[in-house]
């Protein structure tokens, strides 16, 4: 007789059973998707990563600051629009019949273009009256991000609409539109001697519109003249997505604020060069995003079928995988910090070459409760996630203010490992100690 793969004396880490679920994880139909789905973040990280170094050794560490503050603000409305609109389109349009979802897809657009309006006019309107008060730096950086998260969101949420109804190629393809009208523009710019850190805000947004249109054109038939009504679909989403939302802007205060923060407590010079030391390790976000898109819903479905034996395998397995590249990236900016800072932006930033070594850390001990965010997620338990980012927010804006204060940009970078190190405590404390709330099998808790 088998043994019980739910009870706690079952072995889950026998090495065969590992290597017959890393087969299962990494092919069939599903996988294949996944990595069309890592490719499509693949070139959104690689995009990022060349238009920083364009911007870094283009313009002033000040102008770079902007872009990166702009930048770190799209994140923000990135969160908004999650929770409110593309995670419930994610969850109810997936299960819906071609007649429901153009009903709700046209009415849930709807919601979007009134969002992306929204958000774009409070940006147009905060930053002109910033340039009336006589700041000639935060103001336009914020008058421009109207274009951006005008056409930005309304370009995302039709790519996500791709993924929706499993059109991941036709996504991918979106994506690369966008990033190389984007890329392209700044190039050109570049050679004109008209680069700016708003010209790479610009930038951002021409992209977006370019690869707009055509979007819209493969998601043709996905439009009535017929919507759902609007302020059900309100209802429904809110009830939905509120706490994805929640969880989505306590995360970004948490991990994201800490440059504009530097931006407004030291300079916008000091926030460039934070952007270009982040830079050196990116492609850590590719691999991050990457184990999210991928194994999350395989993790879930596990965790569903076998309970928590099942989904501690699959945390195994994921740290396995991921962590090999991640932390040899991170290795390797350690060993050679001046030598790629040199490479990629010139003697600009080699001063704070130093902050290399922190930057490690806090990515290092961002990788290790990212995977662990992925068995929540999984579970369907996100309590601890948003206590751990409460908690970090904390953190930041006590200690971490002061350590900005006290260091500069080496204070944002040390401020921002020490809240990477307060979620990691919670969220481990709250892994090894939930067997009891996460351990039945086939029926997943209510968060």
């Amino acid at each position: 007789m088998p043994p019980d793969q739910n009870h706690p004396s079952a072995s889950i880490f026998s090495f065969p059973g590992q290597i017959k679920d890393l087969i299962s994880t990494l092919s069939g139909q599903g996988a294949r998707e996944g990595y069309l789905a890592a490719a499509d973040q693949a070139v959104i990280s690689a995009s990022n990563f060349i238009a920083t170094i364009i911007l870094a050794r283009g313009v002033s560490p000040t102008e770079l600051g902007m872009y990166g503050v702009g930048f770190t603000a799209l994140r923000l409305v990135r969160s908004l629009q999650e929770g409110l609109v593309i995670q419930p389109m994610n969850v109810f349009g997936a299960s819906m019949d071609v007649h429901d979802f153009k009903a709700y897809a046209t009415g849930s657009s709807l919601l979007q273009l009134l969002l992306a309006l929204t958000s774009s006019g409070l940006a147009a309107l905060g930053g002109w009256l910033l340039i009336q008060w006589g700041n000639d730096t935060a103001g336009p950086a914020l008058f421009a991000l109207w274009f951006s998260f005008l056409w930005w969101q309304l370009q995302e949420y039709i790519r996500r609409m791709l993924y929706t109804r499993s059109a991941v190629f036709h996504a991918l393809a979106n994506t690369i539109l966008a990033n190389l009208v984007r890329l392209i523009l700044l190039l050109w710019w570049g050679t004109q001697a008209e680069l700016s850190g708003i010209g790479g805000l610009h930038a951002i947004g021409w992209g977006s519109l370019a690869a707009l249109l055509p979007g819209i054109w493969l998601t043709r038939n996905a439009w009535t003249k017929k919507p759902h009504n609007l302020i059900e679909i309100w209802k429904r989403n809110w009830g939905f997505g509120r706490w994805i939302m929640g969880s989505s802007l306590a995360n970004w205060l948490a991990v994201e604020f800490y440059p504009i923060l530097t931006a407004g407590m030291i300079s916008f010079a000091a926030a460039g060069a934070y952007r270009a030391l982040q830079n050196l390790v990116a492609p850590i976000h590719l691999l991050l995003r990457a184990t999210d898109t991928f194994l999350t819903p395989r993790a879930a479905r596990q965790y569903e079928q076998s309970g928590r034996p099942a989904l501690g395998r699959t945390l195994k397995l994921i740290y396995l995988i991921s962590g090999i590249p991640i932390l040899g990236v991170l290795l390797f900016a350690v060993l050679f910090p001046n030598q790629l800072l040199g490479l990629l932006y010139g003697e600009t930033y080699l001063a704070y070459s130093n902050g290399v070594v922190l930057m490690a850390l806090f990515y290092a001990l961002l990788f290790s409760y990212w995977p662990l965010q992925t068995a929540f997620k999984a579970a369907r338990f996100s309590k601890p996630i948003f206590i751990a980012n409460l908690a970090a927010i904390t953190a930041m804006f006590t200690v971490g203010i002061w350590a900005i204060l006290r260091w500069g940009v080496f204070g944002t970078i040390a401020g921002q490992a020490l809240n990477a190190l307060v979620v990691n405590i919670v969220l481990w404390i709250s892994w090894l100690s939930g067997k009891s709330h996460m351990y039945p099998a086939r029926k997943p808790p209510a968060d």
